[in-house]
């Protein structure tokens, strides 16, 4: 199961519309998080082959390319993997007024699979992350030009003729005839760590153990939502609709001074809008905030 933390008001949203909301990267509640596993992730995929003369020209067409990724259009919706987390509580949901979603895992991954969009853990130790960073680097290099001689040959070449061979491997990549091929590897690396970076996160919020799609230049029409500063751009995921429609298996109200009120409520809500087949249950949390 994969949990979703949200408001009443989100409920109605998501039980209306058959959709979670998946928000543009850039409004997210704490954006700096995205940003700053981009910068990460950039750094990390730079510096990979940035001390190795033999692939030089690999290593600054990769470091041109990443300077120019941007968040683009790309579309993050939220999950944990834990149900009736305090913190989520706190952190996700109006106080007294919450809710926690419970979505097949299996279910979400076929209804991703199938709409071209990504799900995956969130990757919280740094070693990891420099690992995923890694392995798409080294993919890369496999799609880009490689060079006209063996790493052994090069070796053995005086220092000024391993510099006539840097210069022509460069201008061979970079306005030469497999400049295409070599924008095409950097531009699949850019994509890639581009959908990799949202899935970065600080040690610190490990608890979460949070899961992420990441819906990358999506189809749907672009919608907005009133924050308290500003209007956050999102898109509708049809995670409900069709035949996704059993998805949903259970409803945990959060902490709430209405509690039996509002299960009942929402057990209302799922009848009225022809759902079925999902758990409603109370949180025995014993958290007071109103």
């Amino acid at each position: 199961m994969l949990y979703h933390y949200t408001s009443l008001n989100g409920l109605l949203g998501i039980l209306r519309s058959r959709s979670i909301w998946a928000t543009h990267a850039s409004y997210l509640n704490d954006a700096s998080e995205f940003f700053h596993g981009l910068a990460f992730a950039k750094q990390q995929a730079g510096a990979i082959f940035e001390a190795d003369d033999y692939v030089a020209a690999f290593g600054w067409a990769v470091r041109h390319a990443l300077e120019a990724i941007d968040v683009g259009d790309l579309y993050i919706a939220s999950f944990s993997q834990k149900a009736d987390l305090l913190s989520q509580w706190r952190g996700y949901c109006p106080a007294g007024g919450g809710v926690c979603l419970g979505f097949d895992v299996e279910t979400v991954r076929t209804f991703c699979a199938a709409s071209g969009f990504r799900l995956d853990p969130c990757r919280y130790e740094h070693d990891d992350q420099r690992r995923q960073v890694h392995e798409l680097v080294v993919q890369c290099y496999s799609r880009f030009p490689q060079p006209k001689m063996t790493r052994a040959d090069y070796g053995q070449l005086a220092t000024s003729a391993k510099v006539d061979a840097d210069i022509e491997y460069r201008e061979r990549t970079s306005v030469g005839p497999e400049k295409p091929q070599a924008d095409a590897a950097t531009a699949w690396l850019c994509t890639e760590l581009s959908e990799l970076a949202p899935l970065f996160k600080n040690q610190g919020f490990h608890e979460e153990a949070e899961w992420r799609i990441v819906a990358n230049q999506p189809s749907q029409a672009v919608q907005f939502r009133p924050t308290a500063s500003y209007l956050a751009p999102y898109v509708e995921l049809n995670i409900l609709g069709g035949e996704m429609a059993g998805a949903l298996r259970e409803i945990i109200v959060g902490p709430n001074p209405n509690q039996e009120r509002c299960e009942a409520s929402v057990q209302m809500l799922l009848a009225s809008s022809g759902i079925t087949g999902v758990e409603v249950k109370a949180s025995p949390l014993p958290f007071n905030v109103w």
